[in-house]
């Protein structure tokens, strides 16, 4: 009996101090419960995962993003899955602050996009869309894979792409920046009294022995072909084609004022009207017809010829080499122990030692730009009536977002002394 009236006061005790203790982490839990930040279940399904796989906070993720797609909600996931409103290199942007290995930010960019929305059933169109103008690549990574196959030995889009790159890259010195590189590594190791390391010599054989058997194979070219009087030669042929495109862009724009100029209002209303309720999208007869295009076409042709021009001769196998060498010098200066070996704090300080600081608007106007040059190489093809002015009503779109003042002041046959580039 006594070993029983011990016991039982201690055992109760004991489930006091369990319960005492599992209020005390409640309390914790609830607390923590109520700090931690709540998102959609949609948000948290798609981002998180994606948070996971490159082992990241979904919080973090979240914050990052909101730079490019806002707050997280349904809006955000919609922005997220078109490649247009957040082009791979805006995402690359927003979440360098994570520092994210870009091979495995690659791997796992579409899980961040989620799955290609359906098409939606065919419906009168509102306006022009760009879905119907040709893509650039979004990256690197796929612009290289273009670069790598192919072997149909014609001026094609690969070889327009990488001219107008390589051109637009070479106004802000790009293609010197490995020579600068090894210049400051060099600096730095002597005033260290340090011999110069491994990374510097890896970067002078990439400098002097470069290999362009990869990109020009599919050619049936050797790369002793490639050289830099040849590069300089179709960087600066690659002016003629900003003048051209402007003047294309200009004739289009007339067009669209001849257009409007000459509708009846009471017709263009109707039929805008009779588009918004779901009616008959074509065009009534008389005034609302559109001018003929066969001026454009034109216009078009000369663009082409000017493309011919400039790639005469070695213009495609040099244009890919160009290309090639954008790409390395890119991944060059994505290597996390670059700035180290140059003496500098971080990344931001290098980019700023080197002068070559790239702002959205000059990335946005390189993407535009080569969609618009594509979007004129295409217009030949495009089957006359609907589809032509939608395409052209694209077009105007796209070329009123170029800022072409800006694009020809940067090239050689407009510069002024002592004008920078762009």
């Amino acid at each position: 009996m006594f070993s029983v009236q011990l016991q039982q006061p201690i055992h109760v005790q004991g489930e006091r101090k369990m319960s005492d203790d599992t209020k005390k982490t409640d309390g914790i839990t609830n607390v923590a419960a109520a700090t931690a930040p709540t998102y959609p279940p949609a948000w948290t399904e798609r981002v998180g995962k994606f948070a996971d796989l490159v082992g990241k906070k979904l919080e973090d993720v979240t914050t990052a993003l909101a730079d490019v797609a806002g707050a997280a909600g349904d809006d955000a996931l919609a922005v997220l899955a078109d490649e247009a409103s957040s082009p791979f290199d805006d995402l690359k942007n927003a979440l360098a602050s994570l520092k994210i290995p870009s091979g495995v930010l690659r791997k796992n960019v579409a899980i961040l996009r989620g799955p290609k929305p359906e098409a939606p059933a065919a419906t009168p169109a509102a306006g022009p869309s760009f879905d119907v103008l040709p893509s650039v690549p979004g990256d690197d990574a796929s612009f290289l894979e273009l670069l790598k196959v192919g072997g149909i030995l014609k001026i094609g889009s690969t070889e327009v792409i990488s001219a107008m790159k390589a051109a637009l890259a070479n106004r802000l010195d790009m293609f010197k920046l490995p020579k600068k590189i090894m210049e400051a590594m060099e600096r730095f190791a002597e005033d260290q009294e340090e011999p110069c390391g491994e990374s510097y010599y890896k970067l002078q054989d990439l400098v002097t022995r470069r290999s362009y058997a990869e990109v020009l194979s599919a050619l049936g070219v050797k790369g002793h072909l490639v050289s830099e009087s040849r590069k300089n030669e179709l960087l600066g042929k690659t002016d003629l084609l900003w003048p051209a495109l402007q003047s294309f862009h200009e004739q289009l724009i007339n067009w669209q004022t001849a257009w409007t100029q000459g509708a009846n209002p009471t017709m263009m209303f109707a039929a805008i009207a009779s588009m918004a309720s779901g009616g008959n999208s074509m065009m009534p007869p008389g005034m609302m017809q559109p001018p003929d295009t066969a001026g454009l076409r034109d216009a078009a042709e000369g663009v082409i010829n000017k493309i011919n021009k400039v790639f005469a001769g070695h213009g495609i196998p040099i244009a890919r080499a160009l290309a090639y060498d954008a790409t390395q010098i890119r991944a060059l200066l994505e290597e996390p122990t670059l700035p180290t070996h140059m003496g500098v704090a971080n990344r931001e300080q290098m980019i700023k030692m080197l002068g070559v600081s790239v702002s959205a608007d000059l990335l946005r106007l390189e993407r535009n730009v080569c969609r618009y040059a594509l979007a004129v190489m295409e217009l030949p093809k495009i089957p006359s009536g609907q589809s032509e002015y939608g395409y052209l009503g694209a077009m105007i779109q796209l070329g009123i977002q170029i800022p072409w003042d800006t694009l020809l002041s940067g090239s050689s046959a407009t510069a002024r002394p002592g004008r920078k580039p762009f």
